[in-house]
């Protein structure tokens, strides 16, 4: 702890050495620290180059510059220090003076040293307490401004999550409307009975959207691959044939670059597993789309091998090889951060965000696997990951799947059904989906929710598939007109949302709307006919 500085303030040659002399132990223990002034002028030169003095012992009778006149002047100084005048015990009215000039306490001549150590503990403590209360007050200053500016970026944060949804939302409705048309009318078109080199175009356009859809589901769900609460799958898939969609997908691109695309499956894996085949697709799919675009010549190889089985487990080791331009030294150990890639020539030369490695990462470790990369600048790549899978037990038993459909099916062809959407082509798609697997469905159309109230008012519909975002009348407020204005039995038709949006936030408010259930754009069949069945079924017992 520093010494306390005092400055004496007095023009009698001998008070300094009494000073000295009688404070000799606090002086050599480094616990007082004295200066020295003849008079008020010079004192305050030295309070003007030193901050730190704390007490000042001030006699009143000086030349040049008097105590009194000291004391007006340090009333014009900003510190923290005490003063205590010194004065002859019947000088009352310059101690009065004194006091109302600022001085904190006052010794009388001659100086009682008792009674002046007294009066430096004292003062000092005062000076603690003062500087002890100043901490406090700009501590709690620092407190309030560092909550205030919390609050401010707590309230910033909020607005920005608020326009992040927002701008997800019109992302996720702009890029999986069109999404939806492609997929639902590539499945259209695969129960079109096409020829056999259109059919292996159409099913290389499907699982291509397929793939293409999760990963756009990844990117504008940024706040899910970030927090790892991915949902995985745990489905009976055929691995070899899972295999095989990555090969197509990815054949076409390959050849238009003159490259050899090589699927290298180790004979010893079983082809039954239980897992998740969109997501192990998509890794492979980024994986070696990365590679072949990279790639100028030579060959990229896809390898799996058998890397232990073990209590009806397999862990499958995959490699992807290329040949391509490589991964420097420096460059490598960032490969799998977000946006990043090995350079901006490479950005501007092969286009890209720079997330996919870093999405294939987090999926590949959120399935219990881990993935590595080794490379040298000009020779190549290669990435290698692990997963484990169960071993499934045999195929799902379809054709007990198909009666017991066809079953359900013929409950629904007689239903009335209200599709509101104002998108034709998004129509065309769910028209012909519907019907191709529930022939003779009476279908209605209507382009907006305005449009969609007053034929519901009218019609008495089974069900209705509403659109969210439409134009002079939303599917929310649609809904909520249905559920408040319509009377019994209207207004308890069964809803299903049809959503192009899958943040939970959107889910959550077509629930509250009113809404019975959704469905996401662009829509599996399968599913989509599950939902209206459900819904439908649920309704038809409720009444019955």
């Amino acid at each position: 702890m520093p010494a306390k500085k005092i400055l004496v303030v007095d023009d009698e040659p001998d008070v300094e050495a009494l000073i000295r002399q009688r404070f000799r132990n606090e002086i050599r223990n480094g616990e007082l620290q004295f200066e020295f002034a003849g008079n008020g002028a010079e004192a305050l030169e030295k309070i003007n180059r030193d901050d730190s003095i704390e007490m000042i012992l001030t006699d009143i009778n000086m030349p040049m510059m008097d105590g009194l006149s000291f004391l007006s002047k340090l009333r014009e100084k900003e510190g923290l220090f005490k003063a205590v005048v010194v004065s002859a015990y019947g000088d009352m009215e310059n101690i009065r003076t004194a006091m109302n000039r600022g001085a904190f306490d006052f010794i009388t001549k001659p100086i009682d040293f008792n009674d002046l150590s007294t009066t430096v503990d004292k003062t000092l403590h005062e000076v603690d307490i003062i500087r002890r209360g100043i901490e406090a007050r700009e501590q709690l200053e620092k407190t309030l401004r560092e909550k205030e500016i919390a609050e401010i970026e707590r309230i910033k944060a909020v607005e920005m999550r608020k326009h992040e949804q927002q701008f997800l939302a019109n992302m996720s409705h702009e890029i999986r409307t069109p999404m939806n048309v492609v997929i639902g009318m590539t499945n259209l078109l695969l129960k079109g009975s096409p020829r056999d080199n259109q059919m292996k175009y159409l099913k290389a356009i499907k699982d291509s959207s397929e793939n293409l859809l999760v990963i756009i589901n990844d990117i504008l769900d940024l706040s899910k691959v970030e927090a790892g609460k991915i949902s995985f799958e745990t489905i009976p898939f055929s691995f070899r044939e899972s295999m095989g969609l990555v090969h197509t997908s990815l054949k076409f691109k390959a050849e238009e670059k003159g490259l050899k695309l090589i699927l290298d499956i180790d004979p010893d894996l079983p082809d039954m597993l239980m897992g998740d085949p969109v997501r192990l697709n998509q890794v492979l799919i980024n994986l070696a789309g990365n590679a072949i675009k990279f790639t100028e010549k030579g060959s990229v190889t896809i390898v799996s091998r058998n890397e232990k089985m073990e209590n009806g487990r397999v862990w499958i080791h995959f490699e992807v090889r290329d040949t391509g331009i490589g991964i420097s030294e420096e460059q490598i150990h960032k490969i799998f951060e977000k946006f990043t890639q090995a350079s901006s020539d490479t950005t501007r030369k092969y286009g890209g965000t720079g997330l996919g490695l870093t999405i294939s990462k987090q999926l590949i470790e959120l399935q219990e696997g881990n993935i590595r990369v080794t490379s040298r600048h000009g020779e190549g790549s290669v990435f290698a990951f692990s997963i484990p899978y169960r071993i499934a037990e045999g195929a799902v038993h379809e054709e007990k799947k198909k009666i017991e459909v066809n079953n359900i099916l013929d409950n629904l062809r007689t239903k009335r059904l209200l599709l509101v959407e104002d998108n034709e082509f998004n129509r065309i798609v769910a028209i012909d989906t519907i019907q191709s697997v529930i022939a003779g469905m009476n279908i209605d159309i209507a382009e907006n929710g305005r449009i969609a109230v007053e034929m519901q008012q009218k019609g008495n519909y089974d069900l209705i598939i509403m659109d969210v975002q439409m134009p002079e009348m939303d599917g929310y407020e649609a809904t909520r007109t249905i559920r408040s204005i319509l009377k019994p039995p209207l207004n308890g038709v069964p809803i299903l949302a049809m959503t192009a949006n899958v943040m939970k936030e959107e889910v959550d408010r077509c629930l509250s709307a009113g809404m019975n259930s959704f469905i996401t754009k662009p829509f599996d069949p399968d599913d989509l006919i599950d939902k209206i069945s459900d819904l439908l079924l649920k309704e038809a017992k409720t009444a019955g």
